[in-house]
């Protein structure tokens, strides 16, 4: 079975930046405002108009550097001599002291990324993707993602993209992968991490069992522009804008569980807007039981949830607000956990907050 590097590269990213999808092979086709298809299984994108109608850019520029690791990755540096393979891409000249970067990965499906980051660019105006959406369902129609003026997700555009001077992608085919470049120490510094624009590399000195995907893709040359490294994207479900889409929903969903030991009732009373209409639901949970509230629609508004610790005398109440939750909740679920033991005092938290 092949390994769906871009899912894997996507679901490191999101320990950080839970709303973006990566750009494992670096793809250059990936900029704000492109129009195109994201398979929610492999992360893979493919584009089917290069660009939005009227979009406005704006651009950020970022001079820190971007590092990810799986677990049980490690990375070292030697001082190594190049002076036979070096060659400044602007002076032509050789020499200067060399360094080796190494990448060693214990197990099979690992990562390593390391990039020097340019600048972040995206649509100055997210509304003109929803007033779009007439073009975007033609679009989507003659690519089977929709019909009758509707748009089933994972077709949509490219909102935000995160672009790099340079870096690699570097992923462990099997256990005890390895990987190495070497060339100029300031060269392969900044390749690495610095915010001249100016890295590169001389040689490959070790690959073995490894995919990789490296900018500058050549020996002793400079990259002539930035490349995307990871984006955000908005899809549709209909003609329902999904603003953050990092993978297909059916409907939000709460778990309650009021925790095992815990001697208080919980009464809970949630309520939501629909454009059909406000919606109510109210129970109550007993400690160590556990509920699920299923099916809220994805175009809920104005979600209100009212946790009340039913006490003797005084009461202890926990209030939560969300006035949009298909902008809030990327993985359309919270996890909400309830704990006391009566007389001393609540506790109350959404795990994904």
């Amino acid at each position: 079975m092949s390994i769906r590097w871009n899912r894997t590269f996507s679901d490191l990213i999101r320990r950080s930046r839970p709303a973006y999808w990566g750009n494992w092979a670096l793809n250059a086709q990936i900029r704000p405002g492109a129009v195109g298809i994201v398979d929610a299984e492999t992360g893979d994108f493919r584009l089917v108009r290069e660009q939005l109608p009227n979009v406005e850019l704006l651009h950020t520029a970022t001079s820190s550097s971007w590092q990810l690791m799986s677990e049980r990755v490690s990375r070292t540096e030697a001082s190594v001599d190049v002076s036979a393979e070096a060659t400044d891409p602007d002076s032509g000249i050789k020499g200067e002291a060399g360094l080796e970067v190494s990448w060693s990965m214990a197990n099979s499906n690992s990562i390593a990324s390391e990039f020097s980051l340019r600048q972040e660019s995206f649509l100055r105006d997210l509304t003109v993707v929803e007033r779009s959406v007439d073009w975007l369902a033609e679009q989507a129609q003659s690519v089977g993602f929709g019909g009758n003026g509707q748009i089933a997700q994972g077709f949509g555009v490219v909102t935000n993209v995160i672009f790099a001077n340079s870096g690699l992608n570097v992923g462990s085919q099997s256990s005890d992968a390895s990987f190495s470049i070497a060339g100029r120490a300031s060269a392969v510094q900044e390749m690495l991490g610095g915010a001249s624009g100016k890295g590169s590399f001389s040689s490959i000195r070790k690959a073995r069992d490894v995919d990789r995907h490296l900018w500058p893709d050549q020996a002793n040359t400079r990259p002539v522009e930035p490349v995307p490294i990871a984006y955000s994207f908005a899809s549709f479900d209909g003609r329902l804008l999904m603003p953050n889409w990092i993978g297909k929903l059916g409907g939000f969903q709460i778990f309650f569980n009021n925790r095992p030991g815990s001697t208080y009732i919980t009464r809970i009373l949630l309520t939501y807007n629909t454009p059909s209409g406000p919606r109510r639901e109210q129970f109550e949970i007993s400690g160590g039981l556990s509920r699920t509230i299923g099916n809220i629609p994805l175009d809920a508004t104005d979600l209100n949830l009212d946790v009340t610790f039913v006490g003797m005398i005084n009461s202890d109440r926990y209030r939560r607000h969300w006035a949009r939750p298909l902008g809030q909740w990327l993985t359309g679920q919270r996890h909400i956990e309830m704990s006391g033991v009566w007389p001393g005092a609540t506790h109350f938290s959404v795990l994904e907050e």
